[in-house]
């Protein structure tokens, strides 16, 4: 089976830098490997070679909402995939917000990436379990999925994004675990378990495992050697 790769490039690129990026990117060899790259909404054009997915959406197909993407909008421009309920957008959506995103994404024929985990706090006192199934559990309240219908959930630990720091493979796999354990008694049978947090090239390697079923990148998917080296390891 493919390893699935998601690329948040995040706010990280000018349109300049994405045109570099890209030309280097298409020179990488991506065989056997589910590539999805998730530029800022500016750089979207830029990646129209690849599979797309974009870094969050509105959950109202139109209307009078200033500032906001709907997931209609993102479909009918060829995007496949969206992130909803990721750690650094979650300060401003509620679990509601997050529940009414899966539900347009899906009306709309995408594929949601729903973003899940704890803060350092929430590990502190034991509260993983917890925290993953509450978040979970109210992203898919009341989701009903078609047949060619999938969703895509991304561990990602809060306290891990960003800081370099990140879970032992065992770690990593009793999450997974956990979360698939949640799905199943949802009764969701067409998904996807990624891992993300931290992911580099330093890291890939110790942290690659049967068990996972791709990674979410931030930093390192804008960085074409850094990329290349995370391909070339799980390939």
């Amino acid at each position: 089976m493919k390893k699935l790769l998601i690329c948040n490039q995040k706010m990280f690129l000018t349109h300049d830098e994405a045109l570099l990026l890209k030309n280097k990117m298409d020179e990488l060899d991506f065989e056997n490997i589910r590539l999805i790259v998730c530029p800022s909404y500016l750089n979207l054009e830029v990646f129209t070679n690849y599979v797309l997915g974009a870094q969050n959406c509105f959950y109202e197909d139109s209307g009078a909402f200033t500032g906001e993407i709907s997931a209609r909008s993102l479909s009918l421009l060829g995007v496949k995939y969206c992130l909803v309920g990721h750690s650094e957008r979650r300060r401003y959506d509620t679990d509601k917000d997050i529940n009414l995103k899966v539900k347009a994404l899906l009306k709309n024929m995408m594929i949601p990436v729903i973003c899940v985990g704890e803060t350092k706090l929430d590990k502190e006192l034991m509260r993983t379990s917890e925290v993953l199934k509450k978040q979970l559990y109210s992203a898919i309240d009341g989701v009903f999925l078609d047949a060619d219908d999938e969703l895509i959930i991304a561990y990602e630990p809060v306290w891990s994004v960003g800081s370099g720091n990140n879970l032992s493979k065992e770690e990593i796999e009793d999450a997974l675990t956990y979360i698939r354990k949640l799905l199943d008694q949802k009764g969701i049978v067409n998904y996807k378990v990624l891992y993300g947090g931290s992911v580099n090239e330093k890291n890939i390697k110790s942290i690659l495992s049967d068990k996972v079923d791709g990674y979410l990148l931030g930093n390192a998917s804008v960085d074409a050697d850094a990329l290349k080296s995370i391909i070339k390891c799980i390939k």
